[in-house]
């Protein structure tokens, strides 16, 4: 009998698997007779014989065949193999998911937000006119890519739990949430639920994309889901200086009644176009389609890209032509188009030249690796609502801004941590650098800090000891290594003091160091309901250096202040702490981050 993935391999090559859930996985892939990179999403074969997920994940297929709209993300084809299992091939998007976007960057500018918003409003717009509700609307779901001209483009994704308006709003057989709770409108939690669902959950987003916070806050998904049923959005915070018109259309979006909200996407996006200052414009689906193959472009649903938003934020779409769909862009004066583009050719000839000298400037650091690991969903002990968020974005994070080639786990068992190590691991040469992200429960005993993947017993059944820690990830040839553990009691992996060298004699000696969230004590998992006080702390950091090289010590101490400080404001103590591992070959180097 033929499995989903024997199917798979008759008629594609499988490239990357970029992740796994409750569901099934996500692989990318490339179609051998169209030679075209293409998105497979399996159904797990032990789910197979459940008639409702079956039934769902046939209907998402079905569903995303008869949907076609530029800003939506779209099936080319699904098959049902012959053990029940399945599986749809999706188009492929290059880009950036709006969640990562926002956590390297921050807040976006006003502009590009309305841009954003117009093409995602024209996207529910249609989604709604064809009598479906996506009823997961989040920056997870959202892509931002570009056009060959560099102006950015919008894909919706992921309609895996959308639901036909024509189904009736019945709940799921075991009364299961569909969303995230964050982003979910009241009515999910137990209502009607129409188009006017997912305008709420777009208001969140506006809200996330401008502010990098969540209006509705809660130390845990009850205080959040009640958050989101009896309180009034946060107010903006005044730093930010958002216009109050912007303000007022996203807190209208999120009222707490579906009657006080827009009507729909249309009414919406008039009132985005007028307070912030962008317009809708016809374009020909031939410029559409001359979507940017950027080699450094390839993300869906979890990897990374590094897009211009820089760019993205001041230029978008050129001048309108009738065509079939709605670019965004801010209203502007007359250019002068002969300077412009004079400006234009110095920009790009000064920056190849720059690229080819920093470029050589780095080869001396050799490659970047590294292996990102995220462990929330656990058998046995208590799930960790951020671990995955983490690594998630720290993974994205390393390769758009630091250029590291990333092996990302999420919710691995002990044998899939230390497959991935070691596979890695016969990568390196002895110029290479190695770092190793582990964010999961962790256990003190007789002195040792031990790992806990998601199969951990209480027997300590596959759990990772230092000693295997030690022997996976730094017996290799690999010049530096850094291991960051977001873990209790990661501290206990350190046995050694930093030494002192001076910064030259640093480039060549072998590195071995640990950056722990909090010594040989327990740590918080989330200050914010989205990452470790821990993680927000490296993220901020990381994000804010500007190009250019800077070691593990430079911003060890930012770190470590930002997390004593968030700690205390939330009631607890929690000290990070950097040190050198012992009995592994450190000479006293240090470990790089190199800005691309």
């Amino acid at each position: 009998m033929s499995t989903v993935l024997d199917e798979i391999a008759e008629r594609f090559d499988v490239l990357a698997k970029l992740g796994e859930g409750g569901m099934g996985c996500v692989y990318k892939v490339r179609h051998r007779d169209l030679d075209e990179v293409q998105i497979v999403k399996t159904l797990q074969a032990h789910l197979s014989t459940n008639e409702g997920l079956r039934t769902r994940f046939i209907n998402e297929a079905r569903r995303g065949m008869r949907l076609r709209h530029p800003h939506i993300a779209g099936v080319h084809d699904f098959h049902v193999c012959a053990d029940g299992t399945g599986y749809i091939v999706m188009e492929y998007v290059h880009g950036l998911n709006l969640r990562d976007l926002v956590s390297a960057r921050g807040p976006l500018r006003v502009p590009l937000v309305g841009a954003i918003a117009l093409q995602t409003l024209d996207a529910l717009g249609y989604l709604h006119s064809q009598k479906f509700v996506h009823r997961d609307i989040s920056p997870d779901n959202l892509i931002l890519t570009q056009t060959a001209d560099g102006h950015p483009f919008v894909k919706l994704i992921d309609l895996g739990i959308s639901k036909s308006l024509d189904e009736g709003n019945t709940m799921t057989q075991t009364g299961q949430f569909l969303g995230k709770v964050a982003y979910a409108s009241p009515e999910q939690f137990g209502g009607h639920v129409d188009g006017r669902s997912d305008l709420y959950s777009f208001g969140v987003v506006l809200y996330k994309l401008l502010t990098n916070e969540e209006p509705f806050a809660g130390e845990n998904y009850r205080e959040i889901i009640s958050a989101h049923l009896f309180q009034k959005p946060r107010p903006f915070p005044p730093e930010l200086e958002i216009p109050d018109a912007v303000q007022q259309v996203v807190f209208r979006a999120l009222e707490n009644e579906p009657a006080h909200r827009y009507a729909d996407a249309h009414e919406f996006a008039d009132a985005v176009e007028e307070a912030f200052g962008v317009q809708r414009e016809r374009t020909t689906r031939p410029a559409l389609e001359r979507i940017s193959r950027a080699e450094d472009a390839t993300l869906v649903d979890g990897e990374t890209t590094a897009i211009d938003t820089t760019v993205a934020e001041t230029s978008f779409a050129a001048a309108p032509t009738i065509g079939e769909t709605v670019v965004a862009r801010p209203r502007a004066s007359r250019r002068w188009p002969l300077l412009a583009a004079i400006v234009l050719v110095l920009l790009v000839a000064g920056a190849l030249v720059w690229q080819r000298m920093h470029a050589a400037a780095l080869a001396r650091y050799g490659n970047f690796y590294a292996v990102v690991i995220g462990e929330g969903e656990y058998r046995k002990f208590e799930a960790l609502p951020t671990a995955v968020d983490d690594a998630r974005a720290v993974a994205q994070l390393l390769e758009s801004r630091y250029g590291f080639h990333v092996t990302r786990l999420e919710n691995a068992k002990q044998q899939e941590i230390l497959a991935a190590l070691n596979a890695v691991g016969k990568q390196l040469t002895p110029a290479d650098n190695l770092l190793v992200f582990y964010a999961g429960h962790g256990s003190l005993l007789n002195g040792k800090g031990y790992w806990q993947p998601v199969d951990a017993g209480f027997d300590m059944t596959n759990w990772i000891s230092p000693a295997l820690v030690k022997d996976a990830l730094l017996d290799h040839p690999a010049r530096r290594a850094l291991v960051i553990a977001d873990t209790c009691y990661s501290g206990a992996l350190v046995h050694g003091a930093l030494a002192t060298l001076p910064p030259d004699e640093r480039l060549t000696k072998r590195a071995r160091l640990v950056l722990s969230s909090g010594g040989t004590a327990p740590v918080i998992d989330s200050a914010d309901g989205r990452h470790s006080i821990f993680t927000r702390a490296l993220l901020d950091v990381l994000g804010e250096r500007g190009r250019g090289v800077t070691d593990v010590q430079s911003i060890f101490t930012p770190i470590e202040a930002r997390v004593i400080d968030a700690a205390r404001r939330d009631g607890h103590e929690q000290k990070p702490e950097l040190a050198a591992m012992a009995e592994v070959g450190d000479e006293g180097g240090t470990f790089y981050f190199v800005r691309r």
